[in-house]
């Protein structure tokens, strides 16, 4: 059965194929060092597919709808172009750069949703079964693709950073594999010369180095390798509890 994104607007819930992110849906993270814990993910859309464009149709008419009861008679264009740009309620990739100008890699001709929740977030497989946290590891890597139902919400307060609209994501839905994505690599230039081996620095008899935290660990993609299933959609053929994922 194909999957089609919507918006419920009588709940608010949005429902999106997205490819996941610097995806840590599993355990609360900061996005900073010193940052707020948040089960957090980004989900990426594309914008040259079909399929993209629907999704970010219906991501469109679910922040119209928020403005309209939260800013009403304003042009939704108009308003979020007066916004922060860290305040918008989805992102153009292609403005996501690295401190070298580049585009992000993944990022690049893309839209992205920041979802994160203070909750814990419902996970389920394909099936719309409840799914034990082994198995949610391997289904919610970055770089595999996810329904993400989530619901956006405003914020007017100039005490708390003034107009905003944000996405709490409610559960995520394990859809496909594809490529895992990896830590972004390293330029030729970072290479030192140390010299030869006869001539090491005393100080490496001296004591460690301290080990970084979690705290200290930015964004940047620092997937491990992971262990793989099989490609099929069929994760296995043990019996499950099986519940609906509606009720989300």
């Amino acid at each position: 059965m194909g999957f089609k994104p919507s918006f419920n607007p009588d709940t608010g819930t949005v429902k999106c194929l997205v490819r996941l992110s610097y995806c840590k849906i599993l355990k609360k993270t900061p996005s900073t060092a010193g940052g707020k814990l948040m089960y957090r993910t980004n989900g990426l859309i594309m914008k040259k597919t079909k399929e993209g464009r629907q999704n970010k149709a219906v991501v469109d008419e679910a922040v119209d709808a928020i403005i309209s009861e939260r800013w009403p008679g304003k042009d939704p264009e108009r308003l979020l172009k007066a916004f922060d740009s860290k305040r918008l309620p989805i992102f153009d990739g292609d403005d996501n750069l690295t401190p070298d100008g580049d585009v992000r890699e993944h990022y690049e001709d893309t839209w992205y949703l920041k979802l994160n929740s203070d909750k814990k977030v419902k996970l389920r497989n394909r099936k719309g079964e409840e799914i034990d946290a082994d198995e949610a590891e391997e289904l919610f890597v970055s770089g595999f693709w996810a329904i993400a139902y989530f619901h956006f919400y405003a914020i007017t307060d100039k005490d708390k950073g003034g107009n905003g609209i944000f996405a709490t994501i409610d559960g995520i839905q394990y859809y496909k594999r594809d490529e895992e994505f990896t830590g972004g690599g390293i330029d030729d230039s970072e290479f030192e010369d140390y010299g030869d081996e006869d001539e090491e620095d005393d100080d490496l008899d001296r004591k460690p180095a301290r080990r970084r935290t979690a705290s200290s660990i930015d964004d940047d993609e620092d997937e491990r390798p992971r262990r793989r299933k099989p490609a099929d959609d069929d994760e296995d053929d043990r019996p499950r509890r099986r519940r609906s994922f509606d009720d989300i």
